[in-house]
This record gives structure tokens, C-alpha cells and sequence, in this order.
């Protein structure tokens, strides 16, 4: 149902909560933080966002059709 602590190090490259946090929020994933101050992230948000090939580094390609007007 979520991902384990292993698999959360895995996806972030981070050991400290505050970091993965910090990594979960920059490439948009939706995660809830538990009373140990750590991030929870369901395995459907994994599929989500691995799976449904979403970018997950904030970068996008422009447009380079609207420049053609």
C-alpha cells in the first residue's frame, strides 16, 4: 500500500525524512507526512508517476510548434 523506507531512499537518493520531503515536493509527487515527521508515499503514486511516464523532474520541453505560429 506504500512504499518502505528502503524504497523511498531508492526513488529520492536521500536518507533523511527531510530531504526526501524536500524531493517528493520539487517533482510534484503527492505524499502525506506521518506523526515521525517522515514522508508516506502510496505505491498508486508510484505507478502514477513512473508507470504513466509523467515527467518527475520539473523539467519540461518548450513548445517549439507555437513559435511557428
Amino acid at each position: 500500500m506504500f512504499l518502505t523506507p528502503p524504497e523511498l531512499v531508492r526513488l529520492t537518493g536521500y536518507v533523511r525524512s527531510s530531504a526526501q520531503i524536500r524531493w517528493l515536493r520539487k517533482n510534484g509527487w503527492r505524499f502525506t507526512v506521518n506523526g515521525l515527521k517522515e514522508p508516506v508515499v502510496a505505491v498508486a503514486e508510484s505507478a502514477r508517476k513512473l508507470v504513466s511516464g509523467e515527467r518527475t523532474t520539473g523539467q519540461h520541453e518548450p513548445n517549439f510548434e507555437a513559435l511557428n505560429g
